[in-house]
C-alpha cells in the first residue's frame, strides 16, 4: 500500500511540475505582453495564469497535499505566480517606456 501511495504522489508531482512550467511560461508571456502595451493579450495571459494557479492550489487542497511538507514547493510556486501577477496588475508594472 505504501508503494502505491508513493507512485500516486510521484505521478501527481510529475503532472504538477509540467503545470508549473506551463504556468511560469504564461507568466513570462504576460510580462512580455505588458512590456509591449498589448492590453488584450496582457489580460488574457493574466487571467489564464491566475486561474491555472488558483485551480492547482485548490486541487492540492482537495487532495490533502496543501499542508504537507513534501508538497510545500508546489504550493509556494503556485501561490507566488498568483501574487506576482496580482501585484503586477495592481501596480501597473511592467509598463511600456514613455515616448520621448
Amino acid at each position: 500500500m505504501n508503494v502505491a501511495k508513493r507512485s500516486r504522489y510521484r505521478q501527481m508531482e510529475s503532472t504538477m511540475s509540467k503545470i508549473i512550467l506551463a504556468d511560469v511560461l504564461i507568466f513570462v508571456l504576460y510580462l512580455v505582453c505588458s512590456g509591449y502595451d498589448s492590453r488584450i493579450f496582457k489580460m488574457i495571459t493574466a487571467i489564464i495564469a491566475i486561474l491555472a494557479s488558483v485551480l492547482c492550489l485548490f486541487w492540492l487542497y482537495l487532495t490533502g497535499e496543501f499542508g504537507r511538507r513534501r508538497s510545500l514547493w508546489m504550493v509556494t510556486l503556485f501561490a507566488s505566480v498568483v501574487i506576482c501577477v496580482v501585484v503586477s496588475l495592481l501596480l501597473g508594472y511592467p509598463c511600456p517606456a514613455p515616448a520621448a
